[in-house]
């Protein structure tokens, strides 16, 4: 079976919106054995629509299609798609009650282009929309299958994992063993140099080996035939003891999660002091559940006056050293490990850029400090020169430069790092 993904909107064409769903669906279809041959974006009008599909059915298999589902006159996929299979539109009235439903309990008022999302194509199964209003349809043709279903990403992943149940029933898709393994701060091409051996053999044994790098992060992904789950737990394991320092989990584990893990499981609290990452490592720390259980607070201090007056950085270390130096980190880090009295504290402190950089400390340069009780890990990382990577890596490196302080893995003579 092969599939191809067709995404509709004019938003995405412009630029206006991002497409993130077929990335997410291509991802989920993989993990069920079924390949992507291709992956278009499409207007939302008719002849576009028509001419895709058209192409789609030449050659795919499976035709998944996102977008132009709401309740307006510019959402024209369904009645495309109904004209399309020749099929004509009839009210679903079990579906327009709960649309009905779903709007008053949000206190919205109920009006009759919404219940146009209840006109659903009369002979094509209805997927139901448990997140939203817009139903899934799946036509069936020359024993192919087309599924249209909405393009809010939350909506559609729910939808897509009843297609995906579904698909598995009804299909020989083949029994697919995957496992992932997660490194932060070794490069992708160091880790395959590596791992160039092992990989060899893997790939012998009839076993795919993906690299998936992303800011400051690898994914090695191995995947074969369930028959060959022992020989993946293997390998996954000998990759796993090179890298003892950068290992960090598995499969969709999160460093912020990760971490939040072991400081809940040692009863131990953290805190944070951000300059140039201005509460973006705050950010992804409160967003795992549960974090308030260990998670503090934080302290932004971007100007000079307020890394004085709330984490108590000296005022003379300020001007003659500046602040993004080991001394005005170390500083921050043991204010907020004082002022918020906890176990633990991040501090970033850097030049993101484009502008503010030197000879001396050029754009990317950002010091990061972890403080205990105890004492302070500090290091000066080299990042490059677009500021919202050099934001993301800084947030990406301090996360992971906290695990391995708390883990013991950190050299903490250790006091530069080139990215």
């Amino acid at each position: 079976m092969i599939a191809e993904i067709i995404t509709i909107g004019d938003e995405i064409l412009v630029g206006q919106t991002v497409d993130t769903n077929s990335a997410w669906m291509a991802r989920k279809l993989k993990l069920i054995g079924i390949p992507i041959g291709r992956i278009i974006s499409i207007a939302d009008t008719k002849k576009a629509i028509v001419e895709t599909l058209d192409d789609a059915m030449s050659r795919a298999d499976l035709i998944l299609i996102t977008g132009g589902l709401g309740p307006t006159k510019d959402d024209i996929t369904k009645h495309v798609l109904t004209e399309y299979f020749n099929d004509e539109l009839t009210l679903y009235q079990d579906i327009s009650d709960r649309i009905e439903a779903y709007f008053k309990s949000n206190s919205r008022v109920f009006l009759e282009v919404n219940r146009q999302q209840a006109m659903l194509p009369k002979n094509a199964k209805i997927v139901r929309n448990d997140l939203g209003t817009a139903s899934g349809m799946w036509f069936k043709k020359d024993g192919k299958d087309i599924i249209s279903m909405p393009g809010v990403p939350y909506e559609m992943k729910g939808l897509m994992e009843k297609v995906i149940l579904e698909l598995k029933e009804k299909h020989q898709l083949g029994d697919f063993y995957h496992r992932t393994v997660l490194f932060q701060g070794v490069p992708e091409s160091v880790l395959a140099n590596e791992i160039a051996d092992l990989e060899n053999e893997i790939r012998a044994k009839k076993i795919n080996l993906s690299y998936l790098p992303s800011t400051g992060q690898v994914k090695v992904r191995l995947t074969a035939t369930s028959e060959k789950e022992e020989d993946i737990a293997h390998y996954i394991e000998e990759i796993v003891s090179r890298f003892p320092k950068a290992f960090f989990g598995y499969e969709e584990d999160r460093l912020e999660a990760v971490i939040g893990k072991i400081l809940s499981e040692q009863g131990k609290t953290l805190g944070t002091v951000e300059s140039c990452t201005g509460g973006a490592v705050a950010e992804r720390i409160v967003a795992v559940s549960g974090s308030s259980d260990y998670y503090k607070g934080s302290i932004v201090s971007y100007a000079y006056e307020l890394k004085e007056k709330l984490v108590g950085v000296s005022n003379e270390d300020l001007w003659k050293h500046g602040a993004v130096s080991e001394q005005v980190i170390t500083q921050m880090a043991k204010g907020g490990i004082e002022k918020m009295d906890v176990d633990y504290c991040i501090a970033t402190s850097g030049i993101a850029g484009p502008t503010g950089g030197t000879d001396e400390k050029p754009v990317g340069t950002v010091w990061i400090a972890i403080g205990t009780r105890d004492k302070v890990y500090a290091k000066r990382f080299n990042f490059k020169q677009n500021r919202k990577r050099n934001i993301e890596s800084t947030v990406v490196y301090a996360l992971n430069y906290l695990r391995r302080v708390i883990l013991g893995l950190e050299d903490e003579d250790t006091k530069n790092a080139d990215i």
